[in-house]
């Protein structure tokens, strides 16, 4: 079983689909970044090699995309900022409430009450 920036790909699965299990790469992405290492529709993670591991590790680190822990660690951070500097939306996210203007009369009444995963 590959790893590829820390994600394992299962050797059965088809590895487009193990590649946008990757935090922050869609299937979309995945997609380009399979054809680009020279992976068809159809391979699987048992195709794939450490040379073609490395490949596929290189070209996600050339992309502008920021993808795993980078990504979580940026989304923290700019939560953070918000309940810092006392947003609103700051302390909707302390609270485990929603943040888009989405109703909680009858929704959202099940989120933990401050969530301290985030902040």
């Amino acid at each position: 079983m590959p790893f590829i920036i820390g994600t394992p790909t299962p050797d059965n699965k088809i590895l487009v689909q193990s590649v946008s299990h990757i935090y922050g790469i869609g299937l979309a992405e995945s997609r380009i970044l399979c054809q680009k290492a020279g992976f068809g529709d159809d391979a699987r993670g048992v195709h794939v090699t450490p040379e073609k591991s490395k490949l596929l590790e290189s070209l996600v680190d050339n992309t502008d995309l920021l993808v795993g822990a980078d990504l979580r660690r940026f989304q923290n951070d700019k939560i953070r900022r918000l309940y810092a500097i006392m947003t609103y939306r700051g302390l909707r996210h302390k609270k485990g409430l929603p943040v888009r203007g989405q109703r909680t009369h009858t929704n959202a009444k099940k989120r933990i009450y401050f969530n301290t995963n985030v902040v």
